[in-house]
C-alpha cells in the first residue's frame, strides 16, 4: 500500500463515517469506517502508519466536536499501535482473526473515547457501550468480512496472507 492509498482511504473513511454511516446504522449503531482503516493500515503498514493515520484521521474526526479536540486521535492512534502490535503474533490469513482484531479494535477505540467523552458522566458509559458499541463493533467485524472477501479476490497479500507489502 503506497502512501496516496493510505491518505485516500483515511479520507474515504472520514467521508463514510460522517456520511453514510448514520444512514446505514442499525439499531442506532454504526459502522467504524475509521477503525477499519487504521486496523487494516496496521496489518499491512506495520504500527507506525497506523499510529500517524490514526491520529491524523482522529485530528479531522475531531474538527466535527471541537470542544473533545484530540480524543478520536488518541483513541485511534491507541487502536492503530494495539492493533498492528497483535498482527505480530497472530495468524493474518485466517478471516475470523480479522474479524475479532476489528471486534476487539472498535471496543478499544469506543471505550477510550466515551470514557473520555462522558467524563463527568460516567454513569451514561455503561448504558452507551451495551446499546451502541457491542452492536457497532460487531457490524464493523463483518465489514471486515467483507473487506476480507474482496482482498482475497483482488489477491492483496498483505492483507490474506502472511506478507507486508
Amino acid at each position: 500500500m503506497r502512501t496516496g492509498t493510505y491518505v485516500a482511504l483515511v479520507f474515504a473513511a472520514v467521508v463514510l463515517d460522517a456520511a453514510v454511516a448514520p444512514e446505514i446504522a442499525i439499531l442506532g449503531a454504526r459502522p467504524d469506517f475509521l477503525v477499519l482503516v487504521i486496523v487494516y493500515a496496521g496489518l499491512a503498514l506495520g504500527a507506525t502508519p497506523a499510529v500517524i493515520g490514526g491520529f491524523a484521521a482522529g485530528l479531522v474526526a475531531d474538527s466535527e466536536l471541537p470542544d473533545y479536540l484530540g480524543l478520536h486521535a488518541l483513541s485511534l492512534s491507541l487502536t492503530g499501535y494495539m492493533t498492528a502490535s497483535l498482527w505480530d503474533h497472530l495468524v493474518k490469513s485466517n478471516v475470523l482473526v480479522q474479524c475479532a482484531i476489528l471486534f476487539g479494535a472498535s471496543l478499544l477505540h469506543d471505550t477510550i473515547y466515551y470514557v473520555g467523552y462522558y467524563r463527568n458522566h460516567i454513569d451514561m458509559f455503561g448504558p452507551f457501550f451495551v446499546r451502541y458499541a457491542l452492536l457497532g463493533a460487531a457490524y464493523t467485524a463483518a465489514l471486515g468480512a467483507l473487506v476480507y472477501v474482496v482482498a482475497r479476490w483482488r489477491h492483496w497479500g498483505a492483507i490474506v496472507g502472511d506478507t507486508r507489502t
